[in-house]
């Protein structure tokens, strides 16, 4: 059954959206909190001033505003200078002799906390080996002997300002157990999940890099390794949220610098890259190698800037130009991604790419209200919980794509089993229906070849005037699509035609014998009526075309009539042509040979046997002398290839017939097809093979066979 997922992914986004506004509210009702987030004050002093100097400096403190609160590195004047924050409180009577803490929700920078001069604590570490306090919650358990019961406590702070700095406006003391209970939230929702889902991506990694190594064969491999590499890269842009969780697996020699640069920064450039490849992958489209040119150089020119900054301060200044840039990569792959809609073929996988990218683009929406227009810092990133949940919906696609190539893959393993356990029985039964049905077609095909070849006329008789030779040359087992016949009067060649119906085998050679009998019956009551070849060509159309009812095929041909011999012994020549090859017609006057074809090509068109196709044929006239020479063919002789795959052509055959003009026609029809066997070679014919020699000879010389 198909799990229709998309109709969870919105309540599961707003459980995890429910539980982070949770997450910085008040558990209980039952503590009283001393909220100090209007009685923070600031100052700027050099890195060499520690305590005892900012006592001496008490007046020169300044108020910071809950507006500044976001962007306090703003504040200085020096940016090598280090900021120190005071918070002076007094502890009321409900919670005097009370276990008190402070609670700040975080300072993403290193900073050392003291309490009425006594150190606290230190998050993070300073330079050297400077490392963020990260997005951790920041808490200080105060000892009840540091506080002052009755009198006003002073918190001093200093924050590295090696990094960009910004604090939350969540600041109050409270019991101890309020400030734990808060700052184990926050740090869960805010660091401590993204070092769960870090692990999760890690074997989410490792696992496809595997599917990809084992696939890589088949096409979707591409897909897994991208998403393999996509989650690993991730893991390199989360690393500043978590890192301060585990701080035993950052090495002394690396600095907060390089893990910004080399981790987040790459890291997102990276995964941002392969992201676009993915869904280009996702989507089944591949990209041109000047695409991926350009998509690397718009990878690897962040890439340098980041690097080489000198700063993570001026690193932050380049941080619009370089987001610009990043994103841009999406500009390959969004159009495909509008086209796969577009495309019903793709339009599922496109909807799938949209629904697994959905949360967290919910998430940007959210982060850009919650942090830009309402101004709330204290809140998590959520569309880093949606980019948790973009993978792991990813993640479900192909798995469930995984398990369908699997579970198709033991279907068919299973069928070729159980096949090859019955093959030999499979087999002795198709032969001995192949065997069947091989008889039945050679029968069918014997005889439509007898009927044919009953039909055709004799190819050795003889005509007044005429020397005649035919070679027919059926495709398939002695049946053809080629038709040719003559008309006569007492030994008095009339008029002949040449056809070439559309196909080959049994289907082609049926249509043949339909033809001869509409052609022959046209071609002899014209002759009567002395109506013209081309009008006898569109009678013949118009017959066949009703006959043949709803068959799809039509014919070409020419048909040929000769008038009665003159007292110079030449023979007058009228023919009309459907599409057929023209014929060749050599003159012994001029020993040259001319195609015999209407002058103006625009109006002869047509063919036989397509309803509603406009035709016309008009007549050619010419005439034929003693020793002038006739040749008609099918296109199965002009366009046979040899193994360099060149046509016969007709200048082939032109020269033949100037070389062997003063031969007979047998010896000229066997001079072409020796020519033709010679030319092919090896190469097995692709169409029915009809060539026909008409040769004039002297009329009075005729003498009638006994």
């Amino acid at each position: 059954m198909r799990v229709k997922f998309g109709r969870y992914l919105t309540p599961i986004l707003l459980s995890f959206i429910f539980f982070a506004f949770m997450s910085c509210k008040n558990s209980s009702n039952d503590f009283m909190r001393i909220d100090l987030s209007d009685a923070v004050e600031y100052i700027e002093a050099p890195p060499g001033y520690f305590v005892g100097d900012m006592i001496r400096l008490e007046n020169e403190f300044k108020p910071l505003e809950k507006k500044d609160m976001g962007h306090v590195l703003n504040l200085l004047e020096n940016e090598n200078n280090y900021l120190w924050l005071r918070i002076r409180f007094d502890i009321p009577r409900e919670l005097q002799d009370a276990d008190l803490g402070l609670y700040i929700g975080y300072i993403h920078s290193a900073d050392r906390v003291w309490l009425n001069n006594s150190a606290i604590r230190t998050y993070g570490s300073f330079p050297p080996n400077a490392l963020g306090a990260g997005y951790q919650a920041q808490y200080f358990m105060f000892p009840r002997n540091i506080l002052k019961q009755k009198e006003t406590n002073t918190i001093l702070i200093q924050v590295w300002t090696g990094i960009s700095i910004s604090m939350s406006d969540e600041i109050f003391v409270a019991p101890q157990k309020d400030i734990f209970q808060k700052a184990e939230r926050h740090s869960f929702f805010n660091s401590r999940i993204y070092l769960c889902a870090a692990v999760i991506m890690l074997l989410i990694c490792f696992l496809y890099m595997i599917l990809f190594v084992k696939m890589r064969k088949f096409d979707e491999s591409r897909t897994y390794l991208y998403f393999g590499l996509l989650v690993f890269y991730s893991l390199g842009f989360l690393l500043p949220f978590y890192i301060a969780e585990i701080p035993w697996i950052k090495p002394v020699y690396m600095s907060y610098s390089i893990i910004v640069k080399w981790f987040m920064c790459f890291g997102a450039y990276t995964a941002i890259y392969f992201a676009s490849s993915f869904i280009t992958n996702w989507l089944r489209y591949k990209e041109s190698r000047k695409t991926i040119v350009i998509r690397m150089l718009l990878w690897g020119i962040p890439l340098v800037v980041t690097l080489t900054a000198p700063s993570l301060k001026s690193l932050i200044s380049y941080a619009p130009f370089l987001f610009l840039i990043v994103i841009s990569q999406f500009c390959f792959c969004m159009p495909k991604f509008f086209k796969a809609f577009r495309d019903n073929t793709r339009r599922q996988l496109a909807k799938q790419c949209l629904l697994g990218y959905s949360p967290v683009l919910i998430g940007l929406v959210i982060d850009f209200i919650v942090r830009l227009i309402l101004k709330n810092r204290n809140l998590p990133f959520f569309s880093l919980y949606g980019w948790q949940l973009t993978l792991y919906t990813f993640l479900f696609y192909l798995m469930s794509r995984f398990a369908q190539m699997y579970m198709h893959s033991t279907a068919l393993k299973e069928q070729l089993t159980e096949f090859n356990a019955h093959l030999e029985d499979v087999v002795a039964i198709r032969t001995k229906e192949l065997s069947e049905t091989n008889f039945m077609l050679s029968r069918g095909l014997e005889t439509v070849a007898h009927v044919q070849k009953n039909f055709l006329p004799k190819k050795d008789t003889v005509f007044r005037g005429w020397q005649l030779a035919v070679s027919y040359n059926p495709l398939d087992n002695n049946v053809s699509g080629d038709l040719y016949d003559y008309y006569y009067t007492d030994q008095t060649l009339d008029g002949f035609g040449i056809f070439d119906v559309s196909g080959h085998g049994i289907p082609a050679g049926l249509m043949t014998i339909l033809a001869k009998s509409i052609i022959s019956q046209h071609f002899i009551s014209g002759l009567s009526q002395n109506r013209s070849m081309s009008d006898v060509l569109k009678d013949i159309n118009d017959s066949y075309i009703k006959e043949k009812s709803n068959v799809e095929n039509y014919i070409t041909g020419i048909l040929f009539h000769f008038g009665a011999f003159d007292k110079k012994d030449k023979c007058p020549v009228e023919l009309a042509n459907a599409g057929h090859p023209a014929p060749l017609l050599y003159s012994k006057e001029s020993d040259s040979v001319t195609e015999v074809k209407y002058e103006n090509p625009n109006e002869q068109y047509g063919i036989l046997g397509v309803d509603g196709l406009p035709v016309s044929f008009p007549a050619v006239n010419c005439s034929m002398g003693v020793n002038d020479i006739l040749v008609c063919f099918t296109d199965g002789l002009t366009e046979a290839t040899n193994s360099d795959s060149e046509d016969f052509g007709k200048q082939r055959l032109i020269d033949i017939l100037k070389e062997n003009n003063s031969k007979s026609a047998e010896e000229i029809k066997e001079s072409i097809m020796t020519a033709y066997k010679e030319f092919v070679g090896k190469q097995k014919p692709f169409d029915d093979l009809t060539i026909i020699v008409l040769k004039r000879t002297l009329s009075k010389d005729f003498l009638e066979e006994i």
